[in-house]
Formats: C-alpha cells, structure tokens, sequence
C-alpha cells in the first residue's frame, strides 16, 4: 500500500498525526505522560486551558431577505440585538444581506445550507413566499421545511376607482361595466398578486401595470391617473392606511382587505373579502383559487417572518424563541412595530400563521394554472382571465 489513496491519488493523511488541540489533550490526560515530565504535563495543561478560553463561540447569521431600505433591512439591527440578548450571545448576529427586495435569493441560500445547529437564521417577507405559491422559476426553497419564531402581520387595503356615493353592490357593477382595471403591481407575481387575483375573483378585469414596487410610485401613479387601483400597506414614509386613504384622489374607495383590520378606520368603512364577494355574488367565496387566495393574502399580510431549519433540535427552537419572544416584548421593538404598524407573533404561537401561508396541493395547483395562463396576457398589457 502506497502513501496515495489510489481510487483518488490524493496523499492519505496518516491516522497518527494529531492536531495541536488533539495533542495537548492527549499530553494532559496521560497518553504522553510516560515520556513526559510532571512539570511539562502542568504547562500543558495550563496551555490546553488557555486555548479553550481563548476559542470564540461560534458565529451567528442572519440572512436577510431584503435590502437595507426595505422592511426587512431596517428591521434587522433592532433585531439582532435583541436576540443577541436573549441568546446569550457576546455580539449580535452577523447580518448577511439580500441583494434583492423579495426574499428569495436569501431564502434559496437558507435552503441550500440548512445548518442544524443554531447558527444560522432566515428574516425574509412575505413575498418571498408568494413567489413559491406563484410557482416563479427562481425559487428552490421549500418554507415547509422552515420553523417559525417570529411573524409581523400587517393590514393590506385594495384601492380602486369607483362613485364615492355607491354602495358596495352598485359601486362592483359599476366597475364591471366599465373598462378593465389597471393595477399598480411590483410584478403580477410580486406581492400584488393578492390583489390581482382578488379582483378576478370579484369578476373585475385587472390588468397588472408592473415597476411600481413601492408606495409612493404607486399612489403617484394613481394621483396621476396612469392606474386605477393600487395594493396599500402601510409605508414609513406615506404613514398609516387611514393617513394614506386620505390623500387619495376623489373616487378611489377600499374594495377589500386582508390581514389585521387597518387602524385608525371604521369597521363599516372598509369590508372584507369575503363581505365585497358576498355582496357581489349573492353567495359565499369558494372553490380552488379563492383557497389559493387565502394563502396568498396571508402572506401579502406577512410583513417578516423570523425562522430556522426543520432539521434544528428541539433545544435550539426552543431557545430562539425564547429570544424572539423576548425581542418582540422589547420597548424599543415595540415602539418599531407600533410606528411601521406591524403585530408581532412570537415562538410557537407563530407556528398556526405559518400554516395559513400554505394551501393544499389542489389550490396551489389550480393558483399555477391561473399563473401560467395569464402570463402572456399579462406581458400583452391585457387583462385577466379567471380561468
């Protein structure tokens, strides 16, 4: 047997050569002890000592799903201090940025490396998972296999032209007998989707007006006139849904929302889904794609959601959300989600809004269906079809 492996002619490594660590343990414990004098075995251990003390706690990273303009970069120093905190750590995680707005880059990194062992956490948007549900070629991530321990919900209002003086059944007619929507979208599989596919449902013809990512270009383009409906969150620079709401043109009303009802309005001023569809169609939202729906106005909902890998033990999820729990009752966390008006679920009460982010595979399919067959649609400048 030669000193080459000789499947890979790569040198082999022989079995007795020991590490500086390796050796100074072995030296402390004896195996060397026989050769060694008692006052050399004391430096050696004294040595051994030394380094263990001197060795850094492994390093901690959060990828982000976002530049440090979006939701997610400016939340994530806030965040990472804190959970330094409640982890124990001696320096906030390493904040490793996504060169993107969506997410999904930093979560196709996650899924690639699916560290087990703590280090490594994902602070990624919603949309990241809606381009999943859209079944957008650039994802290879599976959020399934993800663990929640911190989610930010947000309210989301659709906005359209319509007689400010109408109620809801008439102010839907009247849309319908008019030309299509144009709608202010990111992309039509970006975050808006939930709007897009909301207004098909209602039995409007949305058309998706894309490279309006965010909310001032598109309520400038609504003021302007170049579109006619706009999907609202709330924004750090326009303010709230009520403060945004009352800088809109006469005649743009709320259709619909989702998520938390939007503070500082009247419940009777702004229905739900589920009340535009009824009052619409005389009867309850079913089938496929409204299920599809559900998830995807979910996750439009979903400002950031804080998770680690499936594969993390029990002990590690337990102790991040601890962290995250701890976080969320922070004064100055609190004070953050307040302003950028966020509600925070921490630890395992985050695990049920999770699940609402992921429909049964006949939804999903039928949502992909509905993608695939509007897309070139889409790319026309023509409206959409509900199936």
């Amino acid at each position: 047997m030669t000193d080459r492996d000789q499947s890979s002619g790569a040198p082999q490594r022989p079995s007795f050569v020991l590490k500086r660590r390796g050796f100074l343990s072995a030296a402390a414990t004896g195996w060397l002890g026989a050769t060694v004098p008692a006052h050399a075995l004391e430096a050696l251990n004294a040595a051994l000592s030394e380094e263990t003390e001197a060795e850094p706690a492994p390093e901690v990273t959060l990828l982000l799903g976002g530049m440090a303009d979006t939701l997610i970069g400016q939340s994530a120093p806030l965040l990472a201090g804190n959970l330094a905190a409640g982890l124990g750590l001696s320096a906030p995680p390493r904040l490793r940025r996504d060169v993107g707005r969506d997410g999904v880059t930093s979560a196709n990194n996650f899924d690639i490396a699916m560290d087990a062992s703590g280090r490594t956490a994902l602070l990624v948007p919603g949309a990241a998972i809606i381009a999943t549900l859209a079944g957008d070629p650039r994802v290879h991530f599976d959020y399934s296999r993800w663990v929640p321990l911190l989610i930010a919900r947000q309210p989301v209002l659709t906005l359209a032209r319509a007689d400010l003086h109408q109620n809801i059944e008439t102010r839907f007619s009247a849309l319908i007998r008019d030309r299509a929507i144009r709608l202010a979208v990111s992309q039509p599989t970006g975050v808006e989707l939930a709007s897009l596919l909301g207004l098909t449902l209602l039995g409007l013809r949305p058309i998706p007006v894309p490279g309006l990512a965010s909310m001032e270009d598109a309520m400038n383009a609504l003021a302007k006139g170049t579109v006619d409906a706009v999907q609202l969150v709330p924004d750090g620079k326009e303010g709230s849904i009520a403060e945004m709401i009352s800088h809109v043109p006469p005649g743009v009303v709320p259709l619909f929302h989702m998520g938390p009802f939007p503070a500082g309005l009247q419940p009777d001023s702004v229905p739900s889904f589920e009340q535009s569809y009824a009052a619409l169609r005389r009867r309850k939202p079913t089938g496929p794609l409204y299920d599809a729906w559900q998830a995807v106005s979910a996750a439009a909902a979903t400002g950031l959601l804080l998770v680690l890998p499936m594969l993390s033990s029990p002990a590690q999820v337990a102790r991040w959300r601890h962290a995250a729990g701890l976080a969320a009752g922070d004064a100055n966390v609190r004070r953050w989600s307040d302003a950028e008006h966020l509600s925070l679920v921490a630890g395992a009460a985050s695990a049920p809004l999770l699940g609402d982010l992921t429909p049964d595979l006949t939804a999903l399919l039928a949502l992909r269906r509905w993608v695939a067959m509007n897309t070139p649609r889409w790319r026309a400048g023509q409206e959409s079809k509900p199936g």
